[in-house]
């Protein structure tokens, strides 16, 4: 009963597939750019540990004969629905650290199936952990509930993947949140339509995922979120179903869907949905410019955001970033700009899009007129291969001793310059107390608003020269500690799309409202009385 699509099965020390990975020249490449670059050096040449040498506790709680069908304590089940994809989960992968796995995988293939596992966890006071793809960078599906807890079932969505219902006349899918990102855009494609929400985890994340942490995906500009595709949602709880009217609109009350979206899975599990569709574009430009400075190509974002053309990427990368990944020298940053439609060619919005760029010293660097091929030429080329191998990355990183991480945020233009010599000074200052070395910390956009960018920040250090991961683990909370103290006390927020997770709650609570978190302590509570519920995300 492994998690696969297609016979493949999911790694459990490292990003995607068992099959995929960094070639072993990729790794050598990464490697020698980290220490040539940025004088990183392993500290280890370790390995993360094989299936055999893993030890489980063994499990505390049994499934009963209505729940044995769709329940397994098979140990790579287990092992794969223990952590996520953030950095502490892969020290402690590598350390072999499963003193707190979980006890039991649910896959439930119906909403009465999920009412069941209520109930039943609920009488065995076992927690209940929502696990779409696994691909949560910031402790989401980590199974640490605390020692309050019977046991620990990881419910995981992916039987239910279905596209149950197509509407073509208001391009609009009823989708199930078990559906991974290539399942769905497969069921969709022979209607002609796509729900175009591509974030960097496509292929290993799901719908309902996506709408528990208001994902962030492919449009870097207008529909920024997956807030932005939703039209309604089934969330089951354990005292009831909330089933919002699917509307293209409404200004009646307080949205239930925006109530139940980025609640994570602390307040129940979103089943399916109803999705705003768009035709597949037909139309398509990229266009790459190089920038001697970071801050005029920050000024050209500002003025393609405020001119009103949205394009679908809009992206800045700095020299850091691009030196970091093999993707430029570190001599200049790079804006990476896309168009695209299934209506009109695309030429006068990319024409005054590139305007906005020369205009603040802007050179090209791949020319997109006459030129289908643009996203894989030049820089553009070689930061979007880049991009699809960084996930990749860490596994060959952990078990050397070298800390990789990223985090990202949002701010106002007005702030920004300011905001990103706070924030880069005050990772880099963590960096060099808690290792004696300065590190690499480098900033990209990954969305941009009229108002703002959402700054996405890469640091790179190395670990203890002891080789000790638990040290490493230590060393990455206090980087990672200060990093997001900057951010609130400059007035950023502590996640713009990775959501809140386990590692960001103590900075959740700082940054809401006092009075909103009372108020969802009391939803918690109707709802999820039992407190069973992927405890110690979001409520407290």
């Amino acid at each position: 009963m492994a998690n696969d699509t297609a016979n493949k099965t999911l790694k459990y020390w490292g990003w995607g597939y068992a099959e995929d990975g960094l070639s072993a020249d990729q790794a050598k490449s990464l490697l020698n750019t980290i220490s040539e670059g940025f004088g990183i050096e392993p500290s280890r040449d370790g390995a993360f540990p094989t299936m055999d040498a893993i030890t489980l506790p063994t499990p505390r709680i049994e499934a009963p004969a209505n729940l044995s069908k769709i329940c397994t304590s098979d140990t790579h089940d287990r092992v794969v629905h223990s952590f996520g994809q953030s950095q502490p989960d892969s020290i402690r992968i590598y350390n072999g650290d499963f003193e707190h796995a979980v006890d039991l995988v649910a896959y439930p293939k119906t909403s009465a199936d999920i009412a069941a596992i209520y109930d039943w966890a609920g009488n065995k006071n076992a927690a209940v952990i929502p696990f779409g793809g696994g691909s949560s960078v910031v402790g989401g599906v980590t199974s640490d509930v605390g020692c309050n807890f019977n046991g620990v079932i990881s419910v995981d969505m992916t039987r239910m993947n279905k596209v149950l219902e197509v509407d073509p006349i208001s391009r609009a899918a009823r989708i199930q949140g078990g559906a991974r990102g290539p399942e769905l855009e497969a069921q969709l494609k022979p209607h002609g339509l796509t729900l175009r929400h591509f974030p960097q985890s496509f292929e290993h994340s799901t719908f309902g995922g996506w709408v528990a942490t208001r994902s962030g995906g492919h449009f870097a500009t207008l529909y920024t979120h997956i807030d932005d595709l939703v039209e309604s949602t089934t969330t089951v709880t354990p005292v009831g179903n909330i089933v919002s009217r699917r509307l293209p609109g409404s200004g009646a009350g307080p949205s239930p869907d925006r109530f139940m979206m980025g609640t994570e899975g602390a307040l129940g599990i979103i089943t399916e949905g109803w999705a705003r569709l768009q035709g597949r574009p037909t139309y398509k430009a990229t266009a790459g410019f190089r920038f001697t400075d970071f801050f005029d190509a920050a000024r050209a974002v500002r003025m393609v955001s405020q001119a009103g053309l949205f394009p679908a990427n809009l992206r800045i990368v700095d020299g850091t970033e691009l030196k970091v990944n093999g993707a430029g020298d570190g001599s200049f940053a790079l804006m990476v700009v896309s168009f695209e439609s299934a209506d009109h060619p695309v030429d006068t919005w990319m024409a005054r899009a590139e305007e906005c760029c020369l205009d603040v010293g802007g050179v090209i660097d791949v020319d997109w007129r006459n030129n289908p091929e643009a996203n894989l030429q030049g820089a553009v080329g070689a930061w979007r291969t880049a991009f699809i191998r960084m996930p990749y990355n860490r596994e060959q990183l952990t078990p050397r001793g070298i800390i990789s991480d990223t985090f990202e945020t949002s701010t106002t233009w007005d702030v920004f310059e300011s905001f990103y010599h706070a924030i880069k000074d005050a990772t880099q200052a963590a960096i060099r107390d808690v290792t004696g070395h300065d590190g690499a910390v480098s900033c990209r956009f990954s969305h941009a608003y009229p108002d703002g960018p959402a700054p996405y920040f890469a640091f790179h250090a190395p670990g203890n020269p002891g080789g000790d991961g638990t040290v490493m683990l230590e060393q990455w909370q206090e980087i990672k500690t200060r990093c997001s103290d900057a951010l609130i006390a400059n007035g950023g927020t502590i996640t713009h799309h990775h959501a809140v997770g386990r590692d960001h709650h103590k900075w959740y609570e700082q940054q809401r409202p006092a009075l909103f978190g009372n108020i969802l302590g009391d939803a918690k509570k109707r709802l999820d009385p039992k407190g069973i519920l992927n405890p110690g995300v979001i409520v407290g």
